[in-house]
């Protein structure tokens, strides 16, 4: 398994686990969902369906998977694997058609990535500036997204605490649910982002390296 450090390439961190040894422990501990992100896909340097099939079969649990989905028919397979939500990404942004496809086909197993730097939208690995977050998520709700994914970049895999002021930005913009990713590092950062509105918090890094067990970071999203 690789982790990223604000996604940029040449960043990773490797950690030893296999991934669907790493995946039947967090469900031993008592997650409900997994987040997975093939990053080979979404750097255009491979794919890894076959652990994204694995991990489903091993678990049980609904898994939410990204990386590198950007047509129906790879949203088609990635589902047909056993994906209970897939998440769209450059490619929402750039072409709202898809989504409306998309989330035409397969309706409440979308999510939609949002990657900000607190201001504008970032896409192709967070290198290109598509826009104000104002006007693109509008944009997208139109093309029917009804579930986002919003990733402060400057926080992402820091540990140092999520952009709050982000998510309270996000939730004066849309009454869709909003996932919180970026900058989780401890309790106290879970039972903050309880304070805004959120559905979800993606935490990876931190149970990794140790500084937050999985049992302590439901507890305290609770």
């Amino acid at each position: 398994m690789v982790r990223l450090t604000r996604g940029v390439a040449g960043s990773e961190t490797a950690y030893g686990e296999d991934p669907v040894d790493a995946a039947r422990r967090f469900v031993s501990e008592g997650a409900a969902w997994l987040h997975l992100v093939d990053l080979d896909a979404a750097l255009g340097t491979g794919g890894n369906l076959e652990v994204i099939r694995e991990v489903v079969a091993a678990t049980g649990a609904p898994v939410q998977v990204g990386g590198g989905l950007r047509s129906l028919e790879a949203v088609e397979e990635t589902l047909i694997l056993g994906a209970a939500r897939v998440i769209l990404g450059t490619a929402a942004i750039e072409d709202p058609a898809l989504v409306r496809e998309v989330t035409g086909r397969f309706p409440d197993r979308v999510v939609v990535a949002l990657d900000t730097d607190g201001t504008d939208v970032l896409t192709e690995g967070w290198t290109e500036d598509a826009g104000p977050v104002e006007e693109i998520l509008p944009r997208l709700e139109a093309a029917g997204a009804t579930r986002f994914l919003a990733t402060a970049v400057d926080r992402d895999g820091t540990m140092d605490g999520p952009d709050l002021d982000l998510y309270r930005r996000l939730g004066t913009l849309t009454r869709h649910p909003i996932q919180a990713s970026g900058g989780v590092g401890g309790e106290d950062h879970i039972r903050a982002l309880r304070g805004v509105k959120v559905e979800a918090v993606i935490v990876g890094k931190a149970l990794y390296e140790g500084s937050l067990s999985l049992p302590a970071a439901l507890e305290a999203a609770s």
